[in-house]
Parts: structure tokens; sequence; C-alpha cells
């Protein structure tokens, strides 16, 4: 919007983009070796956790499955008893 007064402001400046960019500077060269050494281990650690946590899961549900069967013998058993 322009005002009567628009005149007397001050035109802001945008100041020149720069022509070059700036050179980022490493402190430490990593080297691709050692990096990939450690996502190997990283991965195994992970896997070694999801492997855990199956065998837990799988071991929880052959209880559960040994419990069902215990129950359907149980209820065989009532049934032929008759």
């Amino acid at each position: 919007m322009m005002g009567i007064f628009s005149f007397l402001r001050k035109k802001k400046e945008i100041p020149p983009l720069p022509l070059e960019l700036p050179k980022l500077e490493t402190s430490k060269p990593v080297s691709f070796e050692s990096s990939t050494i450690e996502n190997v281990k990283a991965k195994m650690d992970l896997l070694l956790t999801q492997l855990d946590s199956l065998r837990t899961q799988y071991e929880t549900l052959n209880e559960r499955i040994k419990n069902i069967e215990q129950m359907i013998q149980e209820i065989r058993s009532y049934y032929y008893r008759r």
C-alpha cells in the first residue's frame, strides 16, 4: 500500500548475492572402510536384538500352545467319560 508520505521512506537496499559458495572444511577425513565396519556392526547388533525378541515371542507362543493342548485333552477326557 502506498500512503501519502510513502516518498519519505527510505528504500531498503538488498545486498548482492555472493557469487562463490563458501568452502566447507572438514576437520578429519572419514575413512570409508572404518565407517562401513561400524555400520555393519550396528546392523548386526540390531539383527541380534530382533532375533532375541523373536525368540522370546516364540517361547511365549509355545507356552500358550501347550496350555491350549492341555485344555483340549481335558475337554476330550470329559467328553469320552460319558
